[in-house]
C-alpha cells in the first residue's frame, strides 16, 4: 500500500493559517530532512484563553510570530506534545512573555539523548485520556509513545480534530530511534488511534499540511511497517549475520545521504522488536535470526 502523503503547503514562515474556529497555525522557519518546511505551531481558542500547542525551537522570529497572532488576547497554555528539540525548548521564553503554565506528558524520559530537551520540565503532567478544560476549548491528551516516550496527541473536544504532533506526520513517516523511540510502542499507539475511526476527521500534525480523511493513511503507516519488518527478516535469511549499515542497503534501497542514519535508527527498532519476539538475535554490532 502506498502512503498518500501531502507535501503541498504553501504557508509563509511566520504567518497565520486559519484551519477551523478556534484553530489558527503558524509555520516556523526551522526546515529540514525531519522537520520538512518547520515545525507547526498551533493556536488553539482566541480571546481571554488560548493554548498554544509546541511553541517550537528558541527561535526569536517564531516567538514574536505567535505573540503577534495572538495580540489582544491571552496565552493560558502551553501545551508540549514531545520534548525533542524542535517542539518544546520555545516554550521557555514563551512562557517569561506570557507567564501560561506549561503541560505535557512528561519530561524527557531518556538521559543523554542529544535529540532530547532535557531542561524542560511541565508546570503541569497531563494524564492520559483526561479533558483539559481551557473554557471555550477542550483537548483530552493522549498517550501515543513510540517517535518519542513523552508523546501525546491531543483531541479537541466537538471538532473531529486530532492534532498528531508527530506521532502521524502528513509528508513523511515517523523516524523511531531507540531509546527515545520503540516500534512497539509505536504500532500500538497507530492502533490506539485506528480505534478512534468516527471520532477523528482531520489530523493536524507537527509537521506538514493538514491531513484530512486520516484512516486510511494510519492503514498506510502500518503496512508499510510490516512490509519493511518483512524485508529485514528476507535481508537476513539472505545474507546471514548483518551489520545494520549493510541491511539498510537491502531494506530501504537508495536512499538522501542525509538520512541514511535516521533508517538505521528505525531499523533498530524493528530489530529490537523482532528480538524481544525471538525472532532475531544480536551478536556485538550484528544481526542475525534465530
Amino acid at each position: 500500500m502506498n502512503i498518500p502523503f501531502l507535501r503541498d503547503d504553501p504557508l509563509v514562515h511566520g504567518q497565520v493559517e486559519v484551519i477551523a474556529p478556534g484553530v489558527r497555525r503558524v509555520l516556523c522557519n526551522n526546515p529540514g530532512p525531519f522537520t520538512y518546511r518547520g515545525t507547526n505551531t498551533y493556536l488553539i481558542g482566541g480571546g481571554a484563553s488560548v493554548a498554544v500547542l509546541d511553541p517550537g525551537p528558541v527561535d526569536a522570529e517564531h516567538l514574536g510570530a505567535i505573540l503577534a497572532a495572538t495580540a489582544g488576547e491571552r496565552i493560558t497554555h502551553i501545551l508540549v506534545s514531545h520534548t525533542h528539540r524542535d517542539h518544546s525548548p520555545g516554550a521557555a521564553a514563551l512562557q517569561a512573555a506570557t507567564d501560561a503554565a506549561t503541560y505535557a506528558y512528561g519530561p524527557h524520559a531518556t538521559p543523554g539523548v542529544e535529540s532530547g530537551d532535557h531542561a524542560f520540565q511541565p508546570d503541569v503532567k497531563l494524564p492520559d485520556g483526561v479533558p483539559l478544560d481551557g473554557g471555550d476549548w477542550r483537548v483530552t491528551p493522549l498517550f501515543t509513545p513510540g517517535h518519542c516516550g513523552n508523546h501525546l496527541c491531543f483531541a479537541l473536544e466537538g471538532s473531529g480534530i486530532l492534532f498528531s504532533a508527530d506521532h502521524v506526520m502528513s509528508w513523511s513517516t515517523s523516524v523511531v530511534s531507540p531509546p527515545d523511540g520503540n516500534m512497539r510502542d509505536f504500532m500500538t499507539s497507530l492502533a490506539r488511534l485506528r480505534a478512534r475511526e468516527g471520532q477523528d476527521r482531520l489530523y493536524l500534525p507537527g509537521h506538514g499540511p493538514k491531513l484530512p480523511d486520516p484512516m486510511p493513511f494510519l492503514d498506510g503507516l502500518a503496512e508499510h511497517r510490516r512490509r519493511r519488518e518483512a524485508r529485514i527478516i528476507a535481508a537476513l535469511r539472505e545474507g546471514g549475520t548483518m551489520e545494520i549499515p549493510a541491511l539498510v542497503g537491502q531494506v530501504y534501497g537508495p536512499l538522501d545521504p542525509k538520512l541514511v542514519t535516521a533508517a538505521g535508527r528505525s531499523l533498530l527498532a524493528q530489530l529490537i522488536m523482532l528480538e524481544e519476539d525471538g525472532v532475531a538475535a544480536r551478536e556485538a554490532e550484528a544481526w542475525r535470526l534465530v
